[in-house]
């Protein structure tokens, strides 16, 4: 599932802003790089299906709660209103009136209405308010009421300025400055308050109470009001607030179901409150708004708040989001610990101990002034706040902190069960015990005969000091009375029925008992055997949790467990356990520090989980577990086929299904899910036939499926939230037609085929049979040749090889002659004259005779001249200036002889056949990069 252009709904959320009452609505925030259109939104409306729509001043703004669309408005003009009804999205603006409606591709197609009562506009008609009944539309300008029923409008022209027209259960409301307020009956206006107190009073809300009856009326510069009907009277509503109203102008208004009321100002953003003035939740843009002037207040169907501003578009969850709150961080570094300590919330970072005042959650934290470094640790003891730091551990005193002690990484510190005036704490290297003494905390000692990286360490019932080092196993440690010095140390390297890689080992206590976690399961010190075995109890009764690997006490028998799953918060007291809250490891988006996960219970309502950008505050009154998506089901938003070429074909679907030809089996799928809880989604699907299983979780809801068998198909199709909970399946109905070649036309015209190709079997048959026959003929034929040039070949190696033979018997009898004169020559020179020079030189002149003999040479000739026709009378036509002696060396080398075989041939040394060659060399007229003998061969 993949789409590269769409904006997943909260993933691109640019920060949730929280306060410290956690029933606050958190913010969300859409700019014009989120919904790709003009900053300024003037209006806002809800349609049946869930989606959003927007008057924005580039066109109508539609959301489904995934992705955005643009429709641009038809006359390239602002929209200042849009309101909704079962069909059609109708809009209005200068000069502009008309409606949008589905077309088969599913967008939005404009239609204008303006046609019809054009000539009822004054020259600057512009309309600003639509609304819808079940019988009507009505659109309001400042000259005019246009009601649209059956396709006719009715006109209703008051002669003074409507300032302000809402909706109250289908009877619309009509302010006319400096006139009073009227509502519209069978097309007539009807008063409902003319009273002086209304005088140059520009009215910019009004809604009823549904208890009382009372009218409220906010006014743009004056306040918010109440009227009586009963008895005419007006009373101030919210008292502490009209200065309020007054400086920052009220321009729109809501009322909740709850009876609170909320007010969007020109100056200062949104502000809801009750009708005694209890302020619920005030944003502007020092908190986290994009604008402080909103210009449109409307509701969902979910009852989420959605702004429209001059600048961006706002929305105020309603649930479940209240559960928990993210607050991003960009300066502090990584949370890794914290604290709520006398007003104030201290966070330990990487960076050092930060504060800010926790009644004041839109101030900055600063940093606590010589605590720059790694801070591990923060813990109240005695109503005093300790700070384990790299550089040691810092300890409160008044608003100030100073230095306890220098021994650096300073991880935990428990008091000692036993002694309520000793503290113990683990560090990279020692054990370092504290003792509270008249002048309140001091270092003590450190306690001899164990130094190790210790991170967590707790002290059973009998005394023992559990320590767990950070890489290297678990150490049961006995002290000797004073805490100074170790009697014994026990390591644990293996468990009782544990694994051979137990991993990192961390000590807690749960309930006053040893709970030692593996990432695998949860073991247990026993005493009676001296052993660690699993705690069978514990691993039943948290499930999954029982891979934690991080344990965290709360108050009143509550424990946070911190495994690869998640956190969750349980109650264990006795043989009782029951899960209180469980949050999901991707409620945290991977910002979870790795081995260092830790939570904080701040109090008994607010738990402050520590991040790598900051910290999530979860309310533990909230129990919700994202059950609410299960009721709720997606919805298929548009539907494109595609060819080989990749040429896209939006398609209609009817009564769920899709039915294909086989040449546009590539098929996308767009959905949304406007479920607008702030929880962020996922999707999966599977095709039985095509894809058994579910997909992975994709944030991208469009599905891509290509060359699709043909066949027929249940696409399923849901949406996953954050606690891994689904949505009801959506089903589409898939049928691919076979291909062409696979119709009944094409089994026809298979049928045709094999008909002609049976009629056509005799001539092709007969024409074989000819055909073969002369393939016979002509293979005899060639057969023929074949054995003629088998002998012509036979012929050609025999003559190669008798040339061979002949020039190696030349050889050897040419290099026995050659022997045989060098041994005449010794005996003539040991023998002297007693060996007469006459027969002496009659015997050399012999054996010369016979090594150059010509009758050897015209044997090799023949020979040559058979095996390599006409070489030599090629080489004396190129080359005529050879000598009978060079033509001889060149025959040698055309048969790969060495210099050291010619020499024999020839009667010289192989050095006199080395420079003949290159006398030869210098006739052909060769250059240094050329070689001889190639050129020879190549001849």
């Amino acid at each position: 599932m993949k789409h590269p252009t769409i904006l997943i709904l909260f993933i691109s959320l640019h920060t949730i802003i929280g306060f410290v009452n956690l029933d606050a609505q958190p913010l969300i925030s859409f700019s014009k790089n989120d919904y790709k259109a003009a900053s300024q939104n003037w209006s806002v409306s809800c349609g049946n299906s869930g989606h959003m729509y927007f008057g924005n001043s580039s066109g109508l703004l539609e959301f489904d709660g995934i992705s955005w669309q643009l429709y641009p408005s038809p006359n390239a003009s602002i929209i200042r209103t849009v309101a909704v009804d079962s069909a059609r999205v109708y809009t209005g603006g200068y000069r502009e009136l008309g409606f949008w409606e589905r077309s088969d591709n599913n967008k939005l197609q404009y239609f204008s209405l303006a046609d019809s009562v054009k000539s009822q506009f004054g020259t600057n008609e512009e309309f600003w308010s639509i609304f819808t009944t079940k019988n009507q539309t009505i659109f309001h300008s400042f000259a005019g009421i246009y009601l649209y029923e059956n396709e006719h409008f009715s006109i209703i022209k008051t002669g003074g300025f409507i300032n302000f027209t809402t909706l109250i259960k289908d009877t619309l409301y009509v302010s006319i400055y400096n006139e009073g307020i009227y509502r519209v009956e069978n097309k007539q206006l009807v008063p409902v308050i003319e009273d002086e107190f209304l005088k140059d009073k520009y009215v910019r809300f009004i809604a009823k109470n549904a208890l009382t009856g009372m009218l409220y009326i906010g006014t743009e510069s004056d306040g918010l009001f109440s009227y009586n009907s009963n008895n005419g009277q007006f009373s101030t509503i919210a008292a502490n607030l009209q200065s309020f109203f007054k400086t920052n102008k009220i321009n729109h208004g809501a009322l909740t179901n709850e009876g609170n009321i909320i007010i969007g100002t020109i100056l200062n953003g949104i502000i809801a409150f009750s009708e005694q003035g209890e302020i619920k939740y005030h944003y502007n843009n020092e908190n986290g708004l994009q604008s402080n002037t909103v210009l449109g207040i409307s509701f969902d169907r979910f009852n989420n708040i959605w702004l429209a501003l001059d600048a961006g578009i706002e929305y105020l969850a309603n649930t479940p989001v209240n559960c928990y709150k993210n607050y991003i961080e960009k300066d502090i570094g990584a949370v890794y610990s914290g604290a709520l300590y006398n007003g104030d919330l201290f966070l330990g970072t990487n960076q050092g101990l930060y504060v800010k005042r926790w009644d004041e959650p839109n101030s900055k934290f600063s940093l606590v002034d010589g605590t720059q470094g790694q801070v591990w640790d923060c813990e109240i003891i005695d109503n005093h706040l300790f700070i384990g730091h790299n550089k040691g551990t810092f300890i409160s005193s008044g608003n100030n902190f100073s230095l306890l002690s220098d021994y650096s990484g300073a991880y935990n510190i428990k008091r000692h069960p036993r002694q309520q005036d000793v503290l113990l704490q683990g560090t990279y290297n020692d054990l370092i015990v504290y003792r509270k003494t008249q002048d309140g905390w001091k270092m003590s000692n450190t306690i001899s005969g164990f130094n190790n990286l210790t991170r967590f360490i707790e002290v059973d019932h009998l005394g023992n000091l559990w320590a767990s080092h950070f890489y290297n196993g678990l150490y049961k440690i006995r002290l000797n009375d004073e805490l100074d010095n170790v009697e014994s140390v026990i390591k644990y390297d293996k468990f009782e029925d544990g694994p051979e890689q137990l991993g990192h080992l961390n000590v807690f206590k749960i309930e006053n008992q040893i709970v030692i976690t593996t990432g695998h399961q949860l073991y247990t010190y026993d005493v009676l055997r001296n052993t660690i075995v699993p705690f069978s109890f514990l691993n039943g009764a948290v499930g999954d949790f029982k891979a934690a690997n991080r344990m965290v006490p709360g108050p009143n028998h509550h424990y946070w467990f911190v495994s690869d799953k998640g956190i969750a918060y349980f109650k264990i007291y006795a043989n009782d356990v029951s899960r209180i809250n469980f949050y999901p490891k991707q409620l945290f988006e991977n910002h979870l520090i790795p081995d260092h996960e830790n939570i904080v219970q701040l109090n008994d309502t607010t738990a402050m989980v520590c991040l790598e950008n900051g910290y999530m505050l979860l309310n533990l009154n909230n129990h919700y577990e994202g059950t609410e998506i299960e009721l709720h089901e997606i919805q298929l938003r548009q539907v494109n086929a595609a060819n080989k070429k990749g040429d896209q074909f939006p398609l209609r679907i009817k009564n769920n299904t899709i039915s294909l030809p086989h040449s546009l089996n590539n098929l996308t799928l767009r959905y949304s899910f406007p479920l607008l809880n702030g929880e962020k989604v996922r999707f999966q699907y599977k095709i039985p036939g095509l894809y058994a299983q579910w997909s992975a979780l994709s944030a991208h809801p469009t599905i891509e499926l290509s060359r699709i068998p043909s066949g027929t198909y249940t696409i399923e199709v849901k949406a996953v939230n954050n606690w891994l909970k689904s949505s009801k399946i959506h089903q589409l109905k898939l049928i691919v037609n076979a291909p062409w070649y696979q119709t009944t036309y094409a089994i026809t015209g298979y049928s045709l085929l094999m008909i002609g190709l049976m009629l056509g079997l005799k001539y092709i048959t007969s024409r074989k049979i000819k055909l073969k026959e002369k393939r016979k003929r002509e293979e005899k034929e060639k057969e023929l040749i074949q054995l003629k040039n088998e002998k012509l070949s036979s012929e050609l190696s025999y003559k190669s090889q008798k040339l061979a033979s002949s020039a190696m018997s030349i050889i050897k009898k040419n290099e026995f002659l050659l022997s045989l004169k060098a041994k005449m020559k010794k005996h003539k020179e040991y023998l002297g004259n007693r060996y007469p020079d006459k027969y002496y030189q009659e015997v050399i002149d012999k054996i010369d005779e016979n090594i150059s003999g010509q009758d050897d040479w015209q044997l090799f000739e023949a020979n040559f001249e058979q095996a390599h026709e006409a070489f030599l009378k090629t080489m004396k036509k190129k080359h005529p200036e050879l000598t009978p002696s060079d033509l001889r060396l060149c025959a040698y080398l055309r048969i790969n002889l060495t210099s050291k075989d010619i020499a024999p041939l020839l009667g010289i040394t192989v050095r006199g056949v080395e420079n003949h060659r290159y006398r030869l060399r210098k006739k052909l007229g060769l250059t240094a990069e050329d070689n001889l003998t190639d050129y020879i061969l190549n001849a």
